[in-house]
C-alpha cells in the first residue's frame, strides 16, 4: 500500500502522485478522444484545442461542487481554503457537469456539432475516470466499508473513519468505479463508432449512454462508501446520480421516441467514394477544377458538411 502521497519533492514544492496520475488520466482520455476523431473524420486539432478549456472548467466545476457540499467543515472557519485545490476536496459529478459545459461552449463558440463531438470525447472521459480513480488509492481515500474479502486494502489508522478504527482493510471502492469505467470505455467507443453506420443509433447517443450507465454503476458503489457528502439527510452521489439517471433516460427518449432511423449507407458511400484513389477506369481531378473548402468546413467531416458533401447553405 503507498504510504507517501508525494511523488517527489522540486524545492519547496511537493508533486503528489494524485496529481500525476489525475493527468495521465487527461492525457490518455485526451489521446484514445483523437484517435476517435480521426477514425470519424474528424479534425483532431479540435480536440487538442479543446482540452486546457474543458480541463481548468471541470477542474473549477469539481471543486466548486466540493465546497458547496462541505463549506461548513473546509472553508467556514478560512473561506480562502475554497481556493486551495492542493488541500483535496473534489467532485467528478462537478467535473462531469462543468466539463460538458465547457464541451458546449467550445463547439458552440467554433461552430462545431456538440453532439457529435461529445460522442467523440465520452469514450475518452470514461478511460480518464478508469486511470483518474488510482489517485485515491495513493492518498489512501474514496475507499468503502470494512470488509474480510481478500481483495480488501489495508488502510493506515489515521486515515480511517471515525468509528471503524479497530478494522484494517477496507472496500477498494476506487478500483470498483475504475474497472467499471474501463469497462464503459470499450462499450462508449463501439457506440461511437458504430453511428456512423447503425441507422438505429444518433448522435449523442454515448453521451445518453454513459449517464444511464454511471448513474446506475456509482448509486451501487456509494452504497458501499463512508466518506460521502451529503445533501440533507441523503447521500450527494446517490442524488446526483438519480439526476443523471432521468437527464440520461429523457434524452435518449427524445432522440429516438418518434424516430424511424437513418439511411446511412449514402453517406457510407459518399465518404469511401470520397477518399478512394482513382482506377485506370477513372480519371483524376484536375486539381484546377475542385472547387476551395470554405474557410469555417474545413476539419468537419462529410456528415458535418451535409450528406452530398457539398457545403451546406
Amino acid at each position: 500500500m503507498v504510504t507517501d502521497p508525494v511523488a517527489f519533492s522540486i524545492g519547496p514544492l511537493a508533486v503528489r502522485w494524485y496529481g500525476i496520475i489525475i493527468m495521465l488520466g487527461v492525457l490518455g482520455g485526451a489521446y484514445l478522444a483523437a484517435r476517435l476523431a480521426e477514425r470519424k473524420r474528424e479534425n483532431p486539432d479540435h480536440l487538442w484545442n479543446m482540452v486546457p478549456l474543458v480541463v481548468f472548467v471541470a477542474i473549477a466545476g469539481a471543486r466548486i461542487y466540493w465546497v458547496m457540499l462541505d463549506w461548513q467543515t473546509c472553508c467556514a472557519a478560512d473561506p480562502w481554503q475554497a481556493l486551495n485545490i492542493r488541500g483535496g476536496g473534489i467532485s467528478i459529478h462537478g467535473a462531469i457537469a462543468f466539463g460538458l459545459l465547457a464541451i458546449w461552449g467550445f463547439t458552440r463558440y467554433n461552430k462545431l456539432r456538440f453532439l457529435r463531438w461529445v460522442d467523440i470525447i465520452v469514450p475518452g472521459m470514461a478511460l480518464g475516470q478508469a486511470i483518474g480513480r488510482w489517485g485515491n488509492f495513493t492518498n489512501q481515500e474514496a475507499f468503502g466499508g470494512p470488509t474480510s474479502l481478500s481483495w480488501g486494502i489495508p488502510i493506515s489508522p489515521e486515515r480511517r473513519p471515525a468509528g471503524y478504527e479497530q478494522f484494517t482493510h477496507f472496500h477498494p471502492t476506487f478500483l470498483y468505479e475504475s474497472l467499471y469505467n474501463l469497462l464503459a470505455c470499450v462499450v462508449l467507443y463501439q457506440i461511437a463508432v458504430r453511428i456512423e453506420r447503425d441507422r438505429r443509433l444518433r448522435d449523442g447517443d454515448t453521451l445518453w449512454v454513459y449517464l444511464i450507465g454511471y448513474a446506475v454503476a456509482r448509486f451501487a458503489i456509494e452504497s458501499l462508501r463512508t466518506d460521502s457528502l451529503l445533501i440533507g439527510p441523503f447521500k450527494a452521489a446517490h442524488v446526483i446520480s438519480a439526476i443523471l439517471l432521468i437527464v440520461g433516460i429523457v434524452g435518449l427518449a427524445l432522440r429516438h421516441i418518434g424516430w424511424r432511423g437513418e439511411d446511412k449507407s449514402r453517406l457510407a458511400t459518399t465518404t469511401t467514394d470520397s477518399t478512394a484513389a482513382p482506377t485506370d477506369d477513372t480519371t483524376a481531378a484536375d486539381p484546377d477544377d475542385i472547387t476551395p473548402t470554405p474557410a469555417h468546413l474545413v476539419g468537419k467531416s462529410v456528415h458535418a458538411r451535409g450528406v452530398s458533401g457539398e457545403p451546406k447553405t
